[in-house]
């Protein structure tokens, strides 16, 4: 009979040291109980804070006189070095922005500086460009302008006169230079054809043409000589 009545007592404490396991695990699993705090109920149980009780009731009034008085000074140091700190970053900033504006600033430069010379070079590219073609156009043109001389020299003066009217309607200056370019007795057989009234007047205007750049060329001539001859 004891023997269970001690059994039973045991099971009793057993489950009574389990559930206040659990609520102190539970307690500081909740952080409602940490060491701090467990130290500070272990004092009020030793008695440690029944001879203070006096002067923990005195101490609020003290407490809520002393920051007043501390506050302002503290409050103010902490203001101003919280007040330098943001100084010092907003410097920090407009010295970091001001460096990343000129960088900015010297690449737009470098990258105008590129666009100019590369407009520059285009340019020159573009002239010289220009310039070969010019010149194989003149050589073409003169190679052109020998190859129809001679088809036309072979031609009877009937057809070369019609060649000779259809070029003058496009370009005149083509045709004096071809008929002037002509060896004189075949140029004589083509104007011979040349027997309406239209046609004897591009006959005139033609060997108008012809004298005029015979005049021109004696007048370049007599200026070389002139020149030449200039002291």
């Amino acid at each position: 009979m004891f023997t269970k009545v001690l059994n039973a007592f045991g099971a009793v404490a057993l489950a009574t040291v389990l559930a206040t396991g659990g609520f102190v695990g539970y307690l500081f699993g909740t952080d409602r109980l940490n060491p701090n705090r467990l130290e500070t109920i272990a004092g009020v149980l030793r008695g440690e804070f029944d001879d203070s009780a006096e002067e923990t009731s005195a101490e609020p009034e003290v407490a809520a006189t002393a920051p007043s008085a501390e506050e302002p000074g503290a409050g103010s140091e902490a203001e101003l070095q919280a007040a330098r700190k943001r100084q010092r970053l907003e410097l920090l900033a407009t010295e970091r922005a001001v460096r990343d504006l000129e960088a900015q600033r010297r690449l737009l430069d470098q990258v105008l500086q590129h666009v100019v010379q590369e407009q520059e070079r285009l340019a020159i590219e573009k002239v010289e460009f220009a310039r070969q073609r010019e010149r194989l156009q003149s050589i073409a043109r003169d190679e052109g302008f020998q190859k129809e001389l001679e088809l036309v020299s072979g031609l009877q003066p009937r057809q070369a006169k019609e060649h000779l009217l259809r070029l003058w309607q496009k370009q005149p200056a083509d045709a004096v230079r071809l008929l002037s370019a002509m060896e004189e007795g075949r140029a004589k057989r083509i104007l011979e054809q040349l027997k309406t009234e239209d046609e004897l007047q591009i006959q005139t205007d033609l060997l108008e043409q012809i004298r005029l750049q015979g005049t021109e060329g004696h007048a370049s001539a007599s200026r070389t000589t002139d020149g030449a001859a200039t002291p």
